[in-house]
């Protein structure tokens, strides 16, 4: 019969080291992981900027127009009541977007907890422009439900996939769709759009990082185009879809992509629903 061996004092020391180590690997790895997460929210931003800036522009645009109208016919009662209406609606839009852009590029967000319909909305205003002006209708439909993530981080996945479907529509336009359903403990949304679809040859790989679609020819990275109608548009570096796997998977979700050529794409995100978190 074996004896089973007592390790020796400094045995036990190398082992608690060995430990320590891997701890403070593990640490360090988160951090590199939430300063990757974050990298990618402001390059989404600075991809997106030349929308946004079009976008305050045509709300600026107005506002000049009225005012110097009123000031050109300042005994013009009506015409400064409008002047006023217009100023005030184009101060009200341009603070919206602002402060979900604002939102979205904090570093973290401590909350573990996401109000479906609230959290999309701030996703959609980060883009700035609504999609209407260019031939896309956005329907949204999704339960008013709390899911088990941080709202910022559910977020950066909502920007990610309606902007790659927005810009695999550019040249034709189409419709993009957020719908979801709670069943039981789980909450299941749904982004899709009517685009080209996926190449066979990426969508296999989709989530893997470095990997790219074609700019006219799928929803691969938010990083992957900008808003230039260009075939030779930028390439990014192909991590958006891969840290919003991330993101869904370190809540506990999962999420997959279904795409056919010529027939567009289909997310599906699982996530817990979050009762008890919410604050």
């Amino acid at each position: 019969m074996s004896t089973l061996r007592v390790p020796n004092p400094d045995e036990l020391a190398s082992v608690e080291s060995l430990l320590e180590h891997f701890e403070h690997l593990e640490a360090q790895l988160d951090q590199v992981r939430d300063s990757l997460t974050h990298s990618h929210r402001l390059a989404t931003l600075g991809t997106i900027a030349s929308i946004i800036a079009h976008e305050y522009n045509n709300i600026l645009t107005p506002m000049i127009s009225y005012a110097q109208l009123a000031l050109a016919k300042p005994d013009d009662h009506e015409l400064l009541l409008k002047a006023v209406e217009k100023a005030l609606a184009g101060a009200e839009r341009a603070a919206h977007i602002s402060s979900s852009l604002l939102g979205f590029a904090r570093e973290a967000d401590e909350r573990h907890a996401a109000r479906l319909p609230e959290t999309i909305d701030e996703a959609i205003n980060c883009l700035g422009r609504d999609p209407r002006k260019d031939g896309i209708d956005l329907v949204i439909n999704v339960p008013d439900v709390q899911v088990a993530i941080s709202p910022l981080n559910l977020e950066q996945v909502v920007v990610n996939l309606v902007f790659n479907a927005r810009k695999a529509m550019h040249r034709t336009g189409g419709t993009i769709r957020i719908t979801g359903k709670a069943t039981g403990a789980m909450v299941y949304l749904e982004v899709s759009d009517t685009g080209p679809g996926i190449p066979p040859a990426v969508l296999d790989r989709i989530f893997e990082p470095f990997v790219t679609a074609p700019a006219d020819g799928g929803d691969a990275d938010a990083e992957d185009d900008t808003s230039s109608r260009s075939p030779r548009a930028r390439k990014g570096t192909g991590l958006g879809l891969c840290i919003c796997r991330d993101l869904i998977r370190s809540a506990g979700g999962s999420i997959h992509v279904e795409s056919r050529p010529g027939e567009g794409a289909t997310f599906r995100i699982t996530l817990p629903v979050a009762e008890d978190l919410f604050e």
